[in-house]
């Protein structure tokens, strides 16, 4: 029996399909082979077809065997001093960041490359944070290829740890605690942080879910106490996958919503409806139109005050109220910011030598904070830098909700253009609406079996590109 079974790797968000694995949450037996699966098959992360994905043995690995690193002494520590002038300067070590990286390598196997990180730089998918314990992930088992192993197959330079305290744009340098770093290009990719709010009360800020460090302490908190109740302050994306997950782990689950429905703003009503009664059906208690007032803890329980005087008692509590992109140090650069950092369709920020994408970059007036956008913005930056001229010419962004009760594939209208929903097709496999005016397809919301549709509405020449053009 063949059991020489091989990785494939998603290039879009570094999914891998694993053949012994298989995917049979999607149809794929353990024991599939890549070959063997259909063309209409998806990533279950990014949406993207296995035309977007490469046997994991044939991803270029550079030969740094030959790199010379200099190391000096400061203050008792040691730092790089072997920077170069040409270097090719990332800040944020997130899927963006390192996405710029592999482009920028792809094209040429010898530019310098640094990477600054806040954390270990380890590469994670961060889109997995919010539906990974059910399936048994802890916080080591999301890390797909350690930031160290990384820098080392792309040849690049990895500071981990660093903060950055201010881009000097005048001599073209990234000022840190361990100096200054000199830049040929700058690119940006700070991600977004989570929105807070200073909810009255004793207790302390509730826990977010935004990066891999949040839900290493999200399992230490909830792996000590086994069927605690857990408060989620928000039914939007990260909410509802979150409270899924969290219930189908076997805790108990109190999902609050100041809207009257689930991720209102990106379903059509009857959708949004429907994943109400399905969140409710699954055991969680959905408590929409509320609003807190406080949130006072006695040691380890707190409680909830509603506006409508009602208490809610839980062992801990989440927020995920969105985020908001980081531009406080482009601001500071005198950068131009609206929403996120403005860029133009070579993704340039005022400044000709920096760049920004992902969650922190604004184009068109428009965040995209979705992981589908990130390749394509990567690749422009990376052909920027690299002397070509690509433009980034931004798709309709297609987002998959991975609600097991209810899954869904929106892909929503633009801001400022106001459409209505109509109902396509609706049965016990799914639904199918679409958001037209005066005909024009404006976007598309399927649930169910009816998510395989998608493909085919891809093809379909939105208004939605013409808005954020």
């Amino acid at each position: 029996m063949d059991t020489d079974f091989q990785r494939f790797v998603c290039l879009v968000c570094g999914y891998i399909y694993d053949e012994s694995k298989g995917d049979p949450e999607h149809g794929l037996a353990p024991g599939t082979r890549f070959e063997h699966i259909p063309d209409d098959w998806y990533c279950p992360d990014c949406h993207v077809t296995k035309a977007d994905f490469v046997a994991v043995k044939d991803m270029p690995v550079r030969d740094v065997s030959t790199d010379t690193v200099v190391r000096v002494s400061t203050g008792g520590q040691s730092r790089d001093a072997s920077f170069q002038d040409n270097a090719v300067v990332i800040i944020g070590g997130g899927m963006a960041g390192w996405a710029v990286a592999e482009g920028v390598r792809s094209r040429d196997p010898e530019r310098p490359i640094v990477l600054l990180a806040n954390d270990s730089g380890d590469y994670y998918i961060k889109p997995q944070l919010s539906n990974g314990y059910a399936k048994g992930m802890d916080a080591a088992a999301m890390v797909r290829e350690s930031g160290a192993a990384r820098a080392e197959r792309l040849g690049i330079r990895l500071l981990t740890f660093i903060r950055v305290l201010e881009i000097d744009r005048n001599r073209r340098r990234v000022i840190t605690p361990r100096g200054g770093i000199p830049y040929e290009g700058l690119v940006l990719a700070t991600g977004a942080q989570p929105r807070r709010f200073a909810f009255p009360g004793s207790a302390p800020p509730p826990t977010v879910v935004n990066e891999l460090r949040d839900y290493r302490r999200l399992r230490q908190s909830i792996d000590a106490r086994p069927g605690a109740t857990v408060a989620i302050i928000g039914a939007g994306l990260v909410g509802c996958e979150l409270a899924e997950d969290l219930r189908a782990g076997g805790f108990s689950v109190v999902l609050l919503e100041q809207a009257r429905r689930p991720l209102e703003r990106l379903l059509p009503e009857p959708l949004a409806e429907e994943l109400a009664d399905r969140l409710r059906a699954g055991g969680i208690t959905f408590l929409p139109e509320s609003r807190i007032e406080g949130i006072d803890a006695d040691g380890s329980r707190h409680t909830l005050q509603l506006a409508d005087g009602s208490r809610i008692e839980a062992d801990i509590v989440i927020s995920a109220l969105g985020i908001q992109p980081r531009v406080e140090l482009a601001r500071a650069a005198g950068l131009a910011c609206g929403q996120g950092v403005s860029v133009n369709d070579q993704l340039r920020t005022r400044d000709p030598g920096i760049f920004a994408l992902g969650d922190c970059a604004e184009y068109g007036g428009q965040v995209t904070p979705f992981v589908f956008a990130l390749r394509a913005q990567a690749e422009v930056i990376s052909a920027q830098l690299c002397g070509e001229d690509l433009r980034y010419d931004p798709q309709p962004p297609v987002v998959v909700v991975k609600t097991p009760s209810l899954p869904l594939t929106v892909c929503p209208p633009p801001a400022g253009f106001a459409g209505s929903w109509q109902r396509i097709e609706a049965g016990s496999e799914g639904s199918h609406f679409e958001c037209r005016r005066h005909g024009e397809l404006l976007g598309y919301a399927l649930s169910g079996s009816m998510t395989a549709r998608a493909r085919s509405l891809e093809t379909v020449p939105l208004t939605v590109q013409q808005a954020v053009a």
